[in-house]
């Protein structure tokens, strides 16, 4: 769907008059559900040039250099940068490649835009293309990134390379200028400090005050920390500058200056004097202690995805090679503890038993710090689910308290015997506390809002929206956009979704795919929050739509209604197909932040004949967001029913 599908920017000339008789405007409620989905215009999406397609969700986007295999993504504290890391992680040097985009984030909006990128040799990934991007050494399969606590610096791993890389942050335009890299096994000549680093090198974590930061390595299972009070040892020969202040100037009398304070947190400072040859002997944690380099750790298979718990005090990881959560905790030293582990079907030792889990892949902490959410699948290809997990606000500890699985679409069985089999899964979901909700096709990340009212579970070809209950961290699901599922709205197909940012502000979240080498910007906006509407005799019908209290903008678009149906698959399809029909559209509407209107929708004459022999139709009613108003509501089940027709 393109920009121009999703708003005619034609209906802009409607008269305010006009626009004043379809609006009944009044204060929302506290308790309205605000929407969301992705933004519309060139700075809700950019792809990777030559990237850019229908099938993979990005026909509509902008391109952006350097976003090829794009995988990590990270917002700047101060929300004016977006920062998406990518590359291909090849089986030799030659057929590698990594890059860092750096992208200016409007904060009334959330739109990107790109203002620059490094990369491996200076091509967008493209053979041949030079100068797209500054070159850069040791991002060769870049896969993480994160941004100090104080936004000054900017950090990226890279698997291929081995290796981390510190970047200073201008907080005027976001250019990134080296400080220095570590890397495992550095190379003769190469311009990096060696470090207990590896080759699987993947998802950052800055600690909350800035002095550490925690790489994990799926492949070893393993996390390493890079923090001051690990013993740096310079190169033979050369005694490196204090890390604690910067040299003094001299003045025009001859005489010693006031040294200038530090420019960077104490963590830049250690990769400032990372010189070649230079050794920092840093802690980590693996599998079967990396054979005796780290300590030992606990259902640490596969741990990638890293989450910092709001007051710093734990570190969560994901370890789906171990169906397990683990936790961690720094020490006075610096190096992280195992403090636990959330593992399913738990032997007696650390860990305790994770009951509704599978296989976690991906984390996320809600702002009070009161529960973990985590992305979980059988498999790659399977349909996901989400965890719910209760964090104990002194230990930091986490117990299973529910869970959301996929719900597939309702078939008739076709015998007794399958009827029965279906009660009985019904039964073990429930005595297994997990409800079950459309949209969980995929779920590859997910993200929880900055208000922590909702929670956003979001994968390659679909989503799914749900409010979060404060007191329990039980979710319920309020929208969800498949495609294929004539239960949900439809959805850019991004293809191989990998990692997901909010906004600081916690309006927008940004969401990389790297089979697509994309970047969308998701964000809230406008809903319906009518279930019921009356058609009238002159074919219009009345819904309301409300404005989040938190936009910089106004709420502009229209209101569509549209009707999924079913076609018969095809020998040959594997998924059903599904064709959405609109039966009405709104004129354009414009909505004050924190209120809410009721919007008048004219029917189609389709939709009238249809409610002339049926009398009630299920629709979709989805907000179809302008440019820089907010993000395109998934859309609200409504029951149209006859009235004066």
């Amino acid at each position: 769907m393109t920009s121009s599908e999703i708003f005619n920017r034609r209906a802009a000339t409607i008269a305010a008059t006009a626009l004043l008789g379809a609006l009944c405007i009044a204060p929302a409620t506290a308790r309205a559900a605000s929407g969301f989905g992705p933004l519309s215009g060139p700075g809700g999406c950019l792809v990777a040039p030559g990237s850019k397609s229908s099938e993979n969700g990005t026909s509509a986007c902008a391109a952006g250099k350097g976003l090829l295999g794009a995988k990590a993504v990270a917002v700047s504290p101060d929300g004016a940068n977006v920062y998406v890391v990518g590359g291909i992680a090849g089986n030799s040097v030659a057929t590698s490649f990594g890059a860092v985009v750096i992208l200016q984030r409007d904060p009334a909006t959330g739109a990107v835009t790109q203002t620059g990128c490094l990369s491996s040799d200076g091509t967008d990934g493209r053979d041949g293309a030079s100068g797209a991007c500054t070159a850069e050494p040791s991002l060769l399969g870049a896969r993480g990134v994160a941004v100090s606590p104080d936004g000054s610096a900017v950090f990226v791993s890279s698997s291929s390379s081995a290796s981390v890389v510190a970047f200073s942050r201008d907080p005027a335009d976001g250019a990134l200028t080296r400080l220095g890299c570590f890397q495992g096994t550095p190379r003769p000549g190469a311009p990096c400090g060696a470090a207990n680093l590896l080759a699987s090198s993947s998802s950052l974590a800055a600690s909350a005050d800035g002095s550490a930061l925690y790489v994990a390595a799926p492949l070893e299972g393993a996390i390493s920390t890079l923090d001051t009070t690990s013993n740096l040892r310079p190169p033979i020969g050369i005694v490196p500058a204090s890390p604690s202040s910067a040299p003094a100037t001299t003045g025009t009398s001859g005489s010693a200056a006031t040294a200038a304070p530090p420019s960077h947190p104490a963590l830049a400072s250690i990769f400032r004097t990372s010189l070649a040859g230079s050794e920092l002997l840093n802690p980590c944690i693996a599998v079967n202690g990396l054979d005796g380099v780290c300590s030992v750790g606990t259902a640490t298979q596969g741990l990638g995805d890293l989450a910092l718990g709001p007051d710093g005090k734990q570190l969560y990881g994901a370890a789906p090679g171990s169906e397990a959560i683990d936790v961690f905790a720094p020490e006075a030293s610096g190096a992280l503890s195992q403090t636990g582990c959330v593992k399913v079907d738990a032997p007696p030792g650390l860990c305790s038993a994770g009951t509704l889990m599978r296989v976690p892949t991906e984390l996320a902490v809600s702002p009070d710090g009161k529960n973990v959410y985590a992305a979980d699948s059988v498999n790659s290809s399977g349909p996901g689910s989400v965890d719910v997990l209760t964090r104990d606000a002194s230990t930091g500890a986490l117990s299973t308290s529910g869970c959301v699985e996929f719900e597939p679409k309702p078939e008739k069985p076709e015998s007794e015997e399958e009827s029965e089999e279906a009660e009985g899964a019904k039964a073990s979901a429930a005595d297994a506390r997990c409800s079950k909700a459309p949209g969980l096709n995929d779920v590859s990340v997910v993200a929880v809002s900055g208000d922590g009212s909702s929670v956003y579970a979001i994968g390659s070809g679909s989503a799914a929206i749900f409010s979060r209950d404060a007191a329990t961290g039980q979710l319920t699901e309020t929208s969800c956009a498949v495609d294929d599922d004539e239960r949900c709205t439809s959805l850019p197909t991004l293809s191989g979704v990998t990692d997901a940012a909010v906004s600081p502000d916690g309006r927008e979240v940004y969401v990389v795919a790297s089979k697509s080498s994309a970047v969308m910007v998701f964000g809230v906006g406008a809903a319906v929050t009518t279930g019921h509407a009356a058609a009238t005799q002159a074919g219009t019908a009345k819904v309301s739509v409300t404005c989040p209290a938190g936009l910089h903008n106004a709420c502009t678009g229209r209101v569509n209604l549209t009707r999924a149906v079913v076609l018969a698959t095809k020998r040959h399809e594997h998924r059903a197909r599904v064709r959405r029909t609109k039966l009405g559209n709104s004129a354009v509407f414009s909505i004050k932040p924190g209120r809410h209107a009721n919007v008048q929708v004219t029917l189609t004459p389709q939709a009238r004949r249809l409610l002339g022999s049926r009398r009630r139709l299920r629709l979709m009613a989805v907000v179809h967001a302008a440019p820089a108003a907010g993000g395109s509501g998934y859309g609200r089940h409504l029951l149209l029913r006859r009235g004066g027709l």
